[in-house]
């Protein structure tokens, strides 16, 4: 497995991959999103390659100005990560991880962040096996007018 940038020729199987990723999405919406982001200076947008350079997983990352947890701004946050099924437990999201950690020292950044929703204990438990630190923990509400 290696990990590059993702190109204007990933953006099917990039689309694919985000609509399992964020499934009470639109994937038309998501799959729309992605020319914009190849361009785009704030973003960082890795392809996780398997046998035959094969696309299996990807991650998303953006350079926030704001996040509870991370004092210093801008700095690199996990947006997506994602990796097929039937790679999961082969060390591809560990190499992904490693590809943004690689970036953001080069880049001059001391950390990165990351958000989990409260119910996805697997990723939190990834999070901390990575080592990750729980810096907050936030409610948000909304109430429709």
């Amino acid at each position: 497995m290696r990990v590059r940038d993702a190109e204007a020729a990933d953006i099917a199987p990039w689309a694919a991959m985000r609509a399992r990723l964020w499934p009470d999405a639109d994937a038309a919406e998501l799959a729309g999103e992605l020319p914009a982001m190849l361009g785009d200076r704030t973003l960082w947008n890795l392809m996780l390659l398997g046998a035959a350079d094969r696309v299996i997983g990807f991650a998303e990352v953006q350079l926030r100005t704001m996040f509870d947890g991370c004092p210093v701004a801008p700095y690199p946050h996990i947006e997506g990560l994602w990796v097929d099924a039937a790679h999961r437990r082969a060390g591809g999201a560990r190499r992904l991880l490693d590809a943004i950690e690689a970036r953001a020292r080069e880049y001059g950044h001391d950390r990165i962040g990351s958000d989990v929703e409260l119910d996805n204990i697997g990723s939190q438990a990834w999070h901390g096996a990575c080592g990750f630190v729980e810096g907050v923990r936030v409610i948000l509400y909304s109430k429709p007018l």
